[in-house]
């Protein structure tokens, strides 16, 4: 498979605590959560091997695009501030998923990652259910500016669901 057919993953992180004494950045995956995400990670690697993770610095995304990494072999995981939530991250979500291209994972937030997908697919297209945590969604570009095609969607603990190219 050459890196130009690879998909690019947008993955939410995987189940984490409530709250932390540290705030909201701090809060870590519950032991649940990364047994649940550490075997959904092998599904995941089974589906597509990737060239590269790019996380949010966030605690939980971080441990997450940790256990992807294992799954897949990969030594490292960057963090990258695009992915970090706030009011215009999924534009900066687009432009990063762009300029890496096929065959990395970008793990972040809701509801950012959500609206990402949203843009990505375009106005026209909804994704099939909400961006649960632990979920990846594999896109392909579409060759154009305009943005990506749905190839499938792996929610923990639940059946693969494909698309086809046509939509």
């Amino acid at each position: 498979m050459s890196a130009r057919e690879l998909p690019l993953l947008l993955v939410r992180h995987a189940e984490a605590e409530d709250t932390h004494i540290l705030g909201d950045e701090a809060r870590a995956l519950t032991p649940e959560g990364r047994a649940l995400f550490r075997q959904h990670a092998r599904k995941l690697a089974r589906l597509t091997p990737l060239q590269g993770i790019v996380t949010s610095p966030l605690v939980r995304a971080v441990q997450t695009a940790e256990l992807l990494a294992e799954a897949l072999g990969l030594s490292r995981v960057e963090v990258h501030p695009a992915l970090v939530p706030r009011n215009s991250a999924p534009r900066r979500i687009l432009k990063l998923a762009r300029e890496l291209g096929p065959g990395f994972a970008l793990v972040g937030h809701n509801p950012s990652l959500e609206q990402a997908l949203a843009l990505a697919l375009g106005d026209d297209t909804q994704a099939p259910e909400k961006l649960r945590k632990g979920t990846a969604v594999a896109l392909q570009s579409t060759g154009d500016d305009a943005g990506f095609q749905l190839v499938w969607w792996a929610a923990p603990g639940r059946a693969l669901k494909r698309y086809d190219a046509g939509g």
